[in-house]
């Protein structure tokens, strides 16, 4: 399995003047990111998944690991509003040869700590490729609370749990989930790049 870091963008999913995904754009637009020197492609919310039918995204993530076509890592966002549709979007994900899968918990309601926690055991456990547990409480949902990296991180191991904190402020929450774990936590950041100095010092991969 591929060594998952580095600089691993978004992909913005282009449209025709018919709505229709563009995937000749798409493809452009990958190319251009490994020629930039991307190490991977990630979908992710400024995907415009939730802007997408389940038939689309579904052809998305199947096309990705295409386009992408061995020159980087491949990570597919599945997140849902329950579990049963993350799991299967993760096990399409993991069918269509992505290396890894990224999920924010559901955000139509307020769960508790235990219940966040629950949602990403059945995740992980429905698949073999590393998960991404990602906290995009900045401008969706509600935090995650620290101990529920920390339990993930204890019951799968960190070759196959990593972590996107994005809740504020970041180089705070980053810096926290590194030393409570010592280290031993693959931590990503999710700025677009704006921290992407300060977040390099204080250990993101």
């Amino acid at each position: 399995m591929p060594e998952i870091r580095g600089v691993l963008p978004i992909v913005h999913t282009p449209f025709g003047a018919d709505d229709q995904i563009d995937w000749e754009s798409l493809e452009r637009e990958i190319d251009w990111a490994f020629q930039s020197g991307a190490d991977g492609c990630c979908t992710g919310m400024v995907s415009e998944l939730l802007r997408l039918s389940d038939q689309e995204r579904c052809e998305l993530t199947q096309r990705l690991p295409e386009l992408v076509n061995g020159r980087g890592v491949v990570v597919a966002s599945v997140g849902a509003e329950d579990v049963d549709q993350t799991v299967e979007n993760a096990r399409q994900a993991e069918a269509a040869g992505c290396d890894a899968v990224m999920a924010i918990p559901p955000t139509g309601g307020d769960l508790s700590d235990q219940q966040t926690l629950a949602f990403y055991v059945a995740l992980a456990s429905s698949i073999e490729i590393p998960l991404i547990v990602q906290d995009a409480s900045a401008y969706v949902g509600r935090a995650i609370d620290l101990q529920v990296y920390v339990q993930l991180l204890d019951q799968f191991g960190p070759e196959r749990i990593f972590f996107k904190p994005e809740a504020m402020p970041l180089g705070t929450n980053l810096s926290r989930l590194r030393d409570v774990t010592e280290r031993k936590a693959r931590v990503f950041e999710g700025s677009g790049g704006i921290s992407l100095i300060d977040s390099f010092r204080r250990g993101i991969a």
